[in-house]
């Protein structure tokens, strides 16, 4: 195993101490709370049970979850980036080869004055479960804003309840393979049209960066304060 390739274990690694940290800190077991009916039988954690305040939800069951480890492979991954034709800076890849998430949802980055970078308040990550896999990440980057890949913006979550989608700015990826992150609003994607938001002197006025890279975001993603990083 060559230094590239143990740096990328020693990541996944860190990913999986910073998701267990929360996973067993009570202040955040509403980050493994989902709808019964979106939670694998493999990812339904029966060993936490409902607070009876939440018991009678009005949208349906909802039942906590567990992390597992993924089973996503590096060639899954590859041919993922293939199609898309981008590629996702490794930090991210280590994440989707770390475990596999029901949801989840994090707030934003703080500006130091009350707000948010970009003002950009919480995203989504697209579900990546035992049963979806990557095909939902796949259609929120080909599907739902594809056109955005050839201006050199590669979506990965969701802003603020579908607001906008979140991406990697691929025309400023780093010699680490790293890129800066940017929000985009959704109304402002509608007014440029599909072909409009293919071309990045179009979309460039509207971006919204929310950090200089992802590595600088995963303690806000997927916690940190709470893991010492080695």
């Amino acid at each position: 195993m060559d230094e590239r390739e143990k740096k990328f274990v020693a990541e996944i690694e860190d990913i999986r101490r910073r998701i267990d940290a929360r996973y067993g800190n009570e202040r955040f077991r509403m980050l493994f709370y989902d709808l019964g009916d979106n939670i694998p039988a493999d990812m339904l954690d029966t060993e936490r049970e409902v607070p009876e305040e939440l018991q009678d939800e009005d949208d349906g069951e909802w039942k906590f979850w567990k992390p597992v480890p993924s089973t996503i492979s590096g060639e899954a991954l590859n041919a993922l980036e293939a199609r898309l034709r981008a590629a996702f800076p490794p930090g991210f890849r280590a994440l989707l080869q770390a475990y596999h998430l029901v949801s989840w949802t994090s707030a934003g980055m703080g500006d130091g004055r009350g707000g948010y970078v970009g003002g950009c308040i919480f995203f989504t990550l697209p579900a990546l479960d035992t049963q979806t896999g990557l095909a939902e990440l796949e259609r929120n980057a080909a599907e739902d804003w594809g056109p955005l890949i050839a201006a050199g913006y590669l979506p990965f979550a969701i802003g603020e309840d579908g607001q906008g989608p979140i991406c990697f700015d691929l025309k400023q990826k780093g010699e680490d393979g790293d890129c800066p992150v940017i929000w985009i609003l959704h109304d402002d994607l509608f007014n440029l049209g599909e072909d409009g938001v293919s071309m990045r002197k179009n979309v460039e006025p509207h971006v919204r960066q929310i950090a200089d890279s992802f590595e600088d975001m995963k303690a806000i993603l997927l916690g940190g304060e709470e893991v010492p990083v080695v």
